[in-house]
């Protein structure tokens, strides 16, 4: 598929939004709503995995990787189209969303916030955040899911100033204090626009090394949201300079998990360990102990998914000098072994 062929594809229903066409104008009315259900075949709504706000069956609890990843493979970005007239159904998933108004509009309520998004405007959503997101009419609607396992070891290598955007992920994945979504105004950006039309035609073609360029393309849009768009982010809540500039100690954390410690953290950032201490719980909801094992163990997830290194490997790597001190450890977090865990994704 070329570029102009993508673009006729975006702006024609395929055959599940010719579905949900017929269900939104079956809802207008009581009474055509019941002959509308009344006549469905279930074996093709099962099938298709349609999602028909009357009937519970066919609504999941949770919107898990699986459905959208390959767990035996490392490459954690899907992108598709968000099906025009489908209903406003409230989920939440495993995996960070990225929706990206490509041409139209939106309504999405997250937790109290109701929502209205136009061309340009591009919202993440991270995992365990319930909303829903409404598109009535022939909207095109981008969405972007990135495994959060995975999502640090794409990105932060690229993120590494203090700036919204980590500060956002960061918060997501090491904090209590989660922000339910970050919006960037992008209005008609034509750099914007053309990226992410470009890394929907590398997923959809698979081409050689399509994975690492849709990575590289993503690190672009971010950068460049934040270099023209950061001043106008809108958040749920007021984050001062302050609170971002904090996270750079998450992020050293982070990035010395291995074998950091308190008095590192101290030296480096010019504070006494007492107040790091609270800094930390600050910033976090969590004490230092806890933030660094909670670290440990999503790097550990991420090598026992994505690598074929041996449990006492993995171990070492992380900053455990036994392998008997890691397995206790990963198994009181996770309710299973490293080795347990390793196996599950082929479950699915």
């Amino acid at each position: 598929m070329d570029m102009s062929a993508l673009q006729a594809t975006l702006y024609n229903l395929n055959e599940d939004e010719l579905f949900y066409r017929k269900y939104y104008f079956a809802r207008q009315q009581e009474y055509s709503l019941k002959n509308f259900i009344a006549t469905l075949d279930m074996n093709y709504v099962k099938a298709r995995n349609l999602l028909i706000s009357e009937l519970p069956e066919t609504i999941p609890p949770e919107y898990e990787d699986e459905w959208y990843f390959d767990l035996n493979n490392s490459q954690s970005i899907s992108i598709l189209k968000h099906n025009c007239y489908s209903p406003a159904i409230p989920h939440h998933h495993t995996f960070f969303e990225l929706i990206y108004v490509y041409d139209g509009k939106c309504n999405q309520s997250i937790g109290d916030s109701k929502i209205k998004m136009r061309t340009g405007d591009f919202c993440i959503i991270p995992p365990g955040v319930t909303h829903t997101i409404e598109v009535f009419d022939e909207s095109v609607i981008i969405d972007i899911l990135i495994r959060k396992n995975t999502l640090e070891n794409i990105f932060f290598n690229f993120l590494r100033n203090d700036n919204i955007l980590t500060m956002f992920f960061l918060n997501n994945i090491y904090s209590k204090n989660v922000n339910d979504y970050i919006i960037f105004h992008s209005g008609d950006d034509y750099h914007i626009r053309t990226a992410i039309s470009y890394m929907l035609l590398e997923y959809i073609n698979k081409d050689q090394y399509y994975y690492q360029m849709m990575s590289n393309t993503i690190m672009n849009v971010f950068g460049l949201l934040l270099r023209n768009y950061e001043k106008n982010v809108e958040l749920p809540s007021i984050v001062k300079k302050s609170d971002v500039q904090r996270f750079a100690l998450v992020r050293f954390i982070q990035d010395n998990h291995a074998n950091v410690t308190l008095e590192d953290i101290s030296k480096k950032f010019h504070f006494t360990p007492e107040y790091t201490s609270k800094l930390i719980k600050a910033t976090t909801g969590y004490t230092f102990t806890h933030i660094l094992q909670k670290i440990r163990m999503e790097k550990a997830k991420s090598l026992l998914l994505d690598t074929n290194l041996s449990v006492s490997s993995i171990g070492l790597q992380i900053g455990y000098e036994t392998t008997e001190h890691f397995i206790r450890t990963f198994k009181k977090n996770q309710q299973m072994t490293p080795t347990e865990f390793r196996k599950s994704k082929d479950l699915f």
